[in-house]
């Protein structure tokens, strides 16, 4: 592992290349990115217009009430026995979507909380989890270390048919190689590869890290590669990966 000195060098070095690196947003203080630099699920919450031709009444949620809303959710998980949190969670009246009950679970209640209350979303009338609240779930198991239990999410998000795409792959590969299963997180890669999930930048980004984290260089360095050959520009992230674990050896002008 290389400081982060010697990377900094390098690419003030070769700045010309880099240039569009070189901005407040690039993570120079934090080069070690986290799966929140790799992936996340964009989800917008829907919304409709008043209409007054209709006789039907629609109204846009003020996101400033939403984040209320949601807030006041988590910390009735938070400090409150389940049993109490269900009857409060009873009386709130909101529309139950995947958007509210997603941005919930981001919020990160205690985990066993987080299960019952994902598990209780199941059955609330006119409600189906998605991509987005399963892997959030994921998110959640394969932060704790319960892999067995984040296996277990994917493995239902399968048989309800839900659609799993690169976002949930990715977290799952990112999980498995942080808890040491460096070929169950090759297999997910692999398995994303064979379904035709359409791969993106911050995918390779995210395996290129696995690779490399685990001392398998080469393979690492033939995915980058694979990824130009894809026409999948590099990001600042992506550089950031190869910089920390490349910059001073030979293997960087290959690379590049």
């Amino acid at each position: 592992m290389f400081s982060f000195n010697s990377p900094f060098r390098f690419l003030t070095t070769h700045k010309s290349l880099f240039s569009f690196c070189f901005s407040s947003s690039f993570p120079y203080s934090n080069p070690k990115p986290t799966i929140n630099h790799f992936h996340s699920h964009t989800q917008t919450k829907p919304t409709t217009n008043f209409n007054k031709s209709s006789t039907k009444q629609t109204f846009i949620t003020p996101k400033a009430y939403m984040k209320d809303t949601i807030t006041t959710i988590s910390n009735i998980l938070r400090y409150s026995t389940w049993d109490s949190a269900q009857q409060h969670l009873q009386t709130l009246t909101i529309k139950w979507d995947s958007y509210t009950v997603n941005q919930v679970l981001k919020t990160h209640p205690p985990m066993e909380k987080s299960w019952l209350f994902f598990n209780w979303a199941s059955g609330l009338r006119n409600f189906k989890h998605d991509q987005f609240t399963y892997t959030t779930m994921m998110d959640i198991f394969g932060e704790a270390r319960r892999i067995s239990s984040m296996k277990f999410v994917f493995q239902q998000m399968q048989e309800k048919g839900v659609r799993v795409d690169v976002v949930t792959y990715t977290s799952m590969l990112h999980w498995l190689s942080n808890d040491g299963d460096v070929d169950g997180a090759v297999k997910s890669w692999e398995e994303m590869k064979e379904k035709g999930v359409g791969l993106t930048v911050v995918s390779y980004t995210a395996y290129m890290k696995v690779l490399f984290d685990n001392g398998r260089v080469k393979e690492a360095t033939e995915v980058y590669k694979e990824m130009i050959r894809a026409g999948c520009a590099p990001s600042c992230v992506t550089y950031t990966v190869l910089m920390e674990h490349l910059a001073g050896c030979d293997k960087i002008p290959r690379c590049c």
